[in-house]
């Protein structure tokens, strides 16, 4: 199964670290790779537009950010910046 995910983290490079599947915000299915992708150049097109601002990474994933957009760290004791990061998925497992 293909599918894209969206995701929200307090930190760049989350994608490296276990668990992120529990920043997941929104998701969509698919029935093949044609249609994922293309939707994904969509997804991609239109956060471009929505944010002021991205970052590439790892497996030229691409975080976007507000830089107004901001959440305190209790732990830290520091403001930190929230990305949004949209994968593609086949299976389960990142499609790049």
């Amino acid at each position: 199964m293909f599918k894209i995910v969206i995701l929200r983290a307090d930190y760049e490079g989350w994608w490296l670290f276990e668990g992120w599947q529990e920043g997941i915000v929104r998701q969509f299915s698919y029935e093949s790779e044609k249609a994922m992708k293309d939707a994904y150049t969509d997804i991609i097109q239109k956060m471009k537009e929505q944010f002021h601002s991205f970052k590439e990474g790892k497996y030229n994933l691409l975080a976007f950010f507000n830089g107004c957009e901001m959440a305190h760290c209790e732990d830290c004791g520091e403001d930190l910046q929230i990305f949004y990061t949209p994968m593609m998925l086949k299976d389960g497992e990142l499609f790049a």
